[in-house]
């Protein structure tokens, strides 16, 4: 009795996958609705009554030829291709047919049953982007929003280490939370041929995620999965979704740097969630979080203190501080330099606790130094979009503009999504007198950030980035347009104030750059080796405003040191 009934679920199972169900429906509506007109038209044109009759045998016998065609064939996005064979019968994916192991809270039998599901996926997929959606928060108080958002991030930190398959970007992705917008257009607006969204409910202990993959062209379900733990399981839920998507895909994980989920997990769910707020904190790239960033940081340490990622989050957010001078370099350096040694005492292979180490030795003078740092961390994880990206910066900052601008472009690949290495790389060229090389970047990056700011119309970065690439490719006041937005809704950011600074020096009107940038500069803030080289101020730098300036930065480092 129990093989019969396994039988009979891998059959149901198998016409299912072959759509032979849905499509029975489908015409079985259809023929319902023509009998229906049939019924209403066919005697005032005069047809003779037997032609109904006719109709519904036609019907009828078109049955059969649908439940055949349907089983053989599938309408895909590339037109009609014949469908693939079931797998062998006792293998992995012929189990996975005949339906889900529930889900039992057990790691082992949630293994098996994710296994077999995608085993039965294994065909070649089209699929080769993906956008990560923000998980939705069913638990019954909806506090838990925070966690949710981290889920995706842990789970596209997994992905981006994914050979063949391009990530949206967070930001562009999480305008969509919420599941209001059909996957279809979420595809078409993010250049993506794949939706991955699910739900998050907390009860008590326990935790309950569902994670599905739809194909972002047709609307349908590729991948769906329901997993139900203890809440410190979380980060094995994170790796196997990421891991299930992937074989699901057909794509193969880089042997290194798999992501965040299964390293270096903290022994508290508190620890977790004031670490990924610390991370939420630092992503927005504002003055203000990027100084609050940090106490949420302390306080994963304090409660897990071999959380190693936390002592990580902690050094990359002073060293941000220091770098952007947020706060004295002098009082935030030492405490960034200890947290980067501490994090890789607990895990030498943590790529972001090399990347932060590589920042703070920039900030402090070690050229060296940095270049090790950033060079271990990209060693450890090629995928790292921070190690390129700040490491970039330094080379800019100390003036190596060839190096800078490879390193910018390496950025860009590691996170398409983003446009603004692209500009960098751009002002890297033509620091080398490569105008035409300069154009080039200049163009594609206008084209995605006009793009990025439709898509994220928060990202004021994103705003008083494109303000000066445009006007580099000739649309002067269009960009004028973008900065100006950009200056009004954070008219005290140190970041809006510079930029718009550089924007003007480089259209010519130094008395509006120049006011700016003390404005910018008064806060304390400014990487000073990044104002010295940058070739955006070059319309200032014999002006006698603009060596004050540099004469007051001068000061203030002495006074810092002292």
């Amino acid at each position: 009795m129990a093989a019969w009934w396994q039988g009979s679920r891998r059959q149901i199972a198998e016409l299912r996958r072959r759509r032979v169900l849905r499509t029975l429906a489908a015409y079985l509506v259809a023929g319902w609705v023509v009998l229906q007109v049939a019924d209403v038209t066919f005697a005032p044109l005069g047809l003779p009554a037997w032609s109904q009759r006719v109709l519904i045998i036609a019907v009828i016998a078109g049955v059969l030829p649908v439940l055949v065609l349907a089983w053989i064939y599938d309408l895909t996005r590339k037109g009609v291709v014949r469908t693939p064979g079931a797998p062998p019968a006792g293998s992995p994916a012929a189990a996975a047919l005949a339906g889900p192991v529930p889900a039992t809270g057990s790691a082992a039998t949630d293994a098996t049953s994710a296994d077999a599901g995608l085993a039965a996926l294994a065909v070649a997929s089209p699929i080769a982007s993906v956008a990560v959606l923000p998980f939705a928060d069913l638990s019954q108080a909806r506090d838990h929003d925070w966690f949710c958002e981290g889920l995706a991030d842990e789970i596209v930190d997994s992905l981006v280490c994914v050979r063949g398959l391009r990530i949206a970007s967070r930001n562009a992705s999480s305008r969509f939370r919420g599941g209001s917008t059909d996957p279809r257009e979420i595809g078409r607006l993010l250049s993506v041929d794949a939706i991955l969204d699910g739900s998050v409910r907390v009860a008590g202990p326990r935790l309950r995620v569902s994670a599905q993959l739809v194909d972002a062209h047709d609307g349908y379900t590729v991948w769906s999965e329901t997993y139900e733990r203890d809440l410190s399981d979380v980060f094995a839920i994170q790796r196997e979704i990421a891991e299930n998507v992937v074989r699901a895909l057909r794509l193969s994980l880089a042997a290194r740097a798999p992501g965040r989920a299964g390293r270096d997990a903290p022994r508290s769910m508190e620890a977790y969630e004031a670490y990924l707020r610390g991370r939420q904190l630092v992503g927005v790239f504002q003055e203000s979080s990027i100084l609050r960033a940090p106490e949420q940081f302390r306080r994963a340490i304090a409660i897990d203190p071999g959380y190693a990622q936390a002592w990580a989050g902690l050094a990359d957010a002073l060293a941000q501080q220091a770098q952007w001078r947020f706060a004295p370099a002098a009082k935030v350096v030492p405490e960034g330099t200890a947290a980067a040694n501490r994090a890789l005492d607990l895990a030498p292979d943590l790529a972001e606790a090399h990347t932060a180490q590589g920042s703070l030795r920039s900030v402090a003078g070690d050229a060296e130094g940095a270049r090790r740092a950033f060079e271990r961390a990209l060693e450890l994880n090629p995928a790292l979009f921070d190690a390129w990206h700040y490491y970039a910066r330094d080379c800019y900052a100390r003036g190596e503009y060839a190096r800078a601008a490879e390193l910018f472009q390496r950025a860009h690949r590691a996170r398409p999504d983003d446009f603004t290495p692209l500009v960098f790389a751009a002002s890297s060229l033509l620091a080398l007198g490569d105008k035409a090389g300069s154009q080039v970047l200049a163009e594609r990056a206008a084209t995605g950030l006009l793009r990025q700011c439709e898509l994220e119309p928060d990202n004021l970065r994103a705003f008083y980035i494109a303000g000066g690439v445009l006007h580099q490719v000739g649309r002067t006041e269009e960009g004028r347009r973008m900065v100006e937005l950009a200056l009004h809704r954070a008219p005290d950011d140190f970041s809006t104030l510079y930029n718009g600074a550089c924007f003007y020096s480089v259209t010519g009107e130094v008395d509006r750059a120049l006011d700016l940038l003390e404005r910018a500069l008064s806060q304390g803030g400014g990487f000073p080796e990044w104002i010295r080289h940058d070739t955006d101020l070059d319309p200032l730098r014999a002006l006698p405003r603009f060596q004050a300036l540099l004469e007051r930065m001068r000061e203030r480092e002495v006074a810092a040191r002292a």
